[in-house]
């Protein structure tokens, strides 16, 4: 078989053209995958063509192993002219796109819209489902493993309620690794999905350690802004403090200068009680200087009575 590409969609592969390799031909379109539920594989497939309102229809079947490759727009396909067309089993499922996802403690999940094949193999690698926000999940496409179901019937798929408490996100991401996945299958299936578990477990614990990553990043950088708000202010302080200090010696240095350009004493006169007066004495309108004279006054005796 030759084939680049590891895995591929149920979606994918519906209504694309089969093509005889050996002729060349267009033998029709893919109508219908036959799923074997219990063993998880595809194992064969319908094609249709022609007709109007359904009359004059083709219709043709293949096993999975008939398949030469899958491109973008085509199937090819390796058919014997000679051999018996495949017949769908008994144990084929019909058509599960649409069915309910149910818990089994009873509760709806989601609604499976899609499921990831294998192309070497035919093999079924996961299931996706739209949840339905059960037990908050939100809104989004959802991976199960095949090792999560428990059954599949007519309009109802039943899975594991574990699966459910802890669902694996279904991203670009993930479709890489369930390419790796379609190409182990090829030697072992069990060990292979017991892989695919326990990849689907490690993105998971991946996606946990990130998220509590991100939180204790985004706690320290919290600190850190705090911290520099903190630095801040106290700079701010410390800044207003030097102003207002530098602001007071400049105001002394400039008192102190006018002081001395009018030859005055910038020491603070001392005063005794009431018995010193500054009077002014000269005044030279020349040096514009004021000079003050010391004038000592003896306070009033009270008068003796002559009795």
């Amino acid at each position: 078989m030759a084939i680049e590409q590891q895995v591929i969609q149920y979606s994918q592969l519906i209504n694309r053209r089969i093509i005889d390799r050996s002729s060349a031909e267009e033998v029709g379109r893919l109508d219908e995958l036959w799923l074997n539920a219990k063993s998880h594989h595809v194992v064969g497939f319908s094609s249709k063509s022609g007709g109007v309102l359904g009359l004059g229809v083709k219709k043709h079947s293949f096993t999975w192993e008939q398949i030469y490759s899958i491109g973008a727009d085509s199937i090819l396909v390796n058919i014997n002219a000679e051999a018996e067309e495949p017949e769908k089993s008994s144990e084929i499922s019909s058509p599960i796109m649409g069915h309910e996802v149910l818990t089994d403690s009873g509760n709806t999940a989601g609604e499976l819209r899609d499921y990831i094949i294998a192309t070497q193999t035919g093999a079924v690698v996961g299931y996706l489902y739209k949840s339905s926000g059960w037990r908050g999940a939100v809104e989004g496409t959802y991976l199960l493993s095949p090792d999560d179901i428990s059954s599949i019937g007519s309009k109802r798929i039943l899975v594991i309620d574990t699966a459910i408490q802890d669902p694996q996100p279904y991203t670009d991401g993930m479709n890489q690794k369930l390419n790796k996945v379609g190409e182990l299958l090829k030697d072992d299936y069990t060990k292979t999905m017991g892989d695919l578990r326990g990849l689907m477990k490690g993105a998971q614990n991946i996606s946990e350690q990130a998220k509590i990553k991100v939180q204790e990043v985004a706690g320290q950088a919290r600190e850190g802004t705090i911290s520099f708000a903190e630095q801040a202010r106290e700079g701010t302080v410390s800044f207003a403090e030097q102003a207002r200090e530098k602001a007071s010696e400049v105001a002394n240095q400039t008192r102190d200068r006018v002081a001395e350009m009018r030859g005055e004493s910038t020491a603070t006169p001392i005063l005794v009680e009431s018995e010193v007066v500054l009077e002014p004495k000269v005044v030279l309108e020349s040096e514009g200087v004021i000079e003050y004279e010391v004038i000592s006054e003896a306070p009033p005796q009270p008068e003796k009575s002559e009795n």
